[in-house]
């Protein structure tokens, strides 16, 4: 039973409270107007035209004024905060020249990969003009078609060598019926930044586009449906409201003026993107028809709405100012993305979306379970993994679950148990949002970033404990995760029990059905069977066989991508496969190895008492799917350790109940 109205009545009560100010509007969204710069400061002006848009084009003319040395240099981005990788922008770049005010062309050389050198000869005032190709469909990219344009900042706007501080101003020439929709602040016919990481932290979704707005503790926050979608926006608008709320609940405030978001509805692809005061949330129109998609896809806008606070503004100190020429590294992505990933779905939870709690909970057993069983994580630390995110999370291939772990979701892992740990710890008086908090006190209020692996000394500050033994395991180490002792503050316990299966097969001596197992993955190529990764701790590994490889036979028995496993269930011993690498047909001899058919959950405690129920309820918002036990009235000592004077104890007392 949750605690809250079901969704249909948070919608009707969210529905009458944006009624008033709910705009259908083909209109410029009305942000805040910001002040002009003082008459001596200089401006960088961008001008941006559409006459090819159908063809995927993008011309920008980038005004630069009070110019004073012979050569000036301009360059693109080759990243975009937020998503870790070099993605090399300038490849997009299809012409460039110059011009001074009068349309004499100057010399223009390219330096390097991103930066070109424009020969002023004498003009203090010129225009750069560029044109960009704009057909990647995603939330970090540039997409322009017949229909919209969608616009990444980084992958748009050059910038000039010494001038990132100065003011960045933007204006359009739009086809007809278009509008710019954004969170930038209007000024005259076009809108103004303060400098150029303002500018790149606002993205622009140019079209005939449909956009409503809700208020929230007196902030406007505007929701822009860019494509195609029978999701009706009143509707919407009060779904992002509920989501909103509790994500907001999580810090107490709300740190911008006013907030837009900007939906993409495509024909498939999804993803999300963080901005200081807006976000970019792209999801299949399709999906969102889906009630299981469509809560996915509110828990992304609460992904992205979380991230107004946790690194656009309580930030890593090498998040900002940026580096756009290079990468910028922390050792705190888990901290940026998993802390994030947890809050999302819990939010989501928290908010209605969900048929029963246990859905939320199945899905958590469901996390531990992928991670036990991903081999990376004997290899690779959640530091080391936000370390490598430049050259491995957006790159990832079939050695993946060999090689590393992912921020997101072990991240989100870890900061679930650090979070009931905290509970648990301070006796239910504090939880990883007062970590938050006060993070945001020391370092955002102060307007620097924090430097690496300050959560380990926050979260340990709010607990009243030293909580280095947790960090030293989960964070900087690789121990496999073991969320029991905090789990049974909330009643509940990770539990490992046999599944159930019609297939025939063997069973050991606690009841586990046991599956034979070549540590591969397989998908359909053509009607072949082709292998697509190879475990490291499998027998297929130490056999020899390879990723890519298609195999044909196990045991003289033809087998496909569906009928693999089928073949193997009825094997007791060594199997002969015949597979192509390549051209060459090839045999190989394998042992199976015997995998227990094991199902995994967050079961109820035995003995559950009120304290454990009252901890789930402030956690969830839920009702506990447990049944309280016939002594309910006071805390189950075994379940629900007391808080420890230090770590070292609470690590003596979670052996002992292990």
């Amino acid at each position: 039973m949750m605690l809250r109205d079901p969704i249909a009545t948070a919608r009707a009560r969210a529905r009458l409270s944006i009624a008033a100010g709910l705009l259908l509007s083909l209109a410029i969204p009305r942000p805040a107007v910001a002040a002009r710069p003082p008459e001596d400061d200089t401006v960088i002006r961008y001008h941006v035209r559409l006459p090819q848009h159908s063809a995927h084009r993008v011309d920008v003319r980038m005004t630069l004024d009070d110019v004073t040395e012979p050569t000036v240099d301009v360059s693109m981005p080759v990243w975009t905060p937020g998503s870790y990788l070099v993605r090399e922008f300038a490849r997009n770049v299809l012409d460039l020249s110059a011009s001074d005010d009068a349309g004499r062309g100057l010399a223009v050389t390219k330096v390097d990969k991103n930066t070109w050198r424009v020969t002023t000869g004498g003009a203090s005032s010129l225009h750069v003009d560029y044109t960009l190709y704009a057909n990647e469909r995603s939330v970090r990219t540039n997409h322009v078609d017949a229909d919209h344009a969608f616009l990444s900042p980084a992958a748009t706007f050059l910038w000039r060598d010494g001038h990132l501080a100065v003011p960045h101003a933007v204006s359009f020439e739009l086809p007809a019926g278009w509008h710019a929709f954004t969170a930038a602040p209007a000024d005259g016919d076009g809108f103004l930044l303060p400098d150029y990481d303002a500018l790149v932290d606002t993205p622009f979704e140019l079209g005939p586009h449909v956009s409503t707005e809700f208020t929230l503790d007196d902030v406007t926050h505007r929701v822009v449906m860019a494509g195609r979608t029978d999701l009706r926006p009143d509707d919407l608008a009060a779904d992002v409201k509920s989501i909103t709320r509790e994500v907001s609940e999580v810090f107490g405030f709300l740190p911008f003026p006013s907030y837009t978001f900007l939906m993409e509805f495509t024909d498939s692809g999804g993803g999300g993107l963080e901005h200081k005061d807006s976000s970019v949330c792209m999801t299949s129109a399709w999906d969102v028809e889906k009630p299981d998609k469509y809560r996915r896809f509110l828990s992304l806008v609460a992904h992205e709405y979380f991230h107004a606070w946790n690194v656009k503004r309580f930030r890593p100190e090498a998040l900002g100012p940026f580096d756009y020429d290079r990468e910028n590294y922390t050792p705190d992505l888990w901290v940026a993305e998993g802390i994030t990933s947890y809050y999302d779905d819990l939010c989501t939870l928290r908010a209605g979306f969900a048929d029963k709690v246990d859905d939320y909970l199945a899905a958590r057993a469901d996390a531990f379970r992928a991670e036990a069983e991903r081999p990376g994580g004997r290899r690779s630390s959640l530091v080391r993994s936000s370390l490598d995110a430049w050259i491995k999370f957006y790159r990832p291939d079939e050695n993946s679950a060999n090689s590393t772990v992912s921020y997101y979701s072990k991240g989100a892992l870890v900061s679930l148990m650090l979070d009931l740990r905290i509970r648990r710890l301070t006796d239910g008086r504090a939880s990883l949002a007062d970590a938050l908090r006060l993070g945001w006190t020391r370092y955002t209020e102060r307007g620097v970033g924090f430097p690496p692996g300050a959560m380990r000394g926050l979260a340990s500050e709010v607990a009243g404990s030293d909580l280095s033994a947790f960090f030293d395991a989960y964070v900087d180490g690789t121990v496999e995760l073991d969320p029991d002792p905090d789990l049974a503050w909330v009643g509940l316990r990770l539990a490992v029990t046999p599944q159930k299966s019609e297939r025939d097969l063997p069973e050991d001596d606690e009841g586990f059905l046991l599956a034979p197992s070549l540590g591969i993955s397989v998908e359909d190529s053509h009607g072949l069977c082709r292998v697509s990764a190879v475990s490291e701790d499998g027998p297929a590994f130490g056999a020899g066989l390879n990723h890519d490889d298609l195999l044909l036979a196990v045991d003289d028995m033809r087998v496909s991508a569906s009928t693999l496993q089928d073949r193997l269930d009825r094997t007791r011993g060594p199997v002969t496969l015949t597979f192509f690498r390549g051209q060459t047909l090839r045999t190989l001899a394998i042992v199976p190895r015997q995998v227990r058919l094991a199902q995994w959950r967050l079961e109820p405690v035995t003995g559950l008492s009120e304290a454990q129920r009252e901890a789930f309820r402030d956690w969830t918002a839920w009702e506990h799917p447990g049944r309280a036990s016939a002594s309910s009235a006071t805390s189950n000592a075994a379940d629900v350790p007391a808080a420890p004077d230090d770590e070292a104890a609470a690590t003596a007392r979670e052996a002992a109940d292990r």
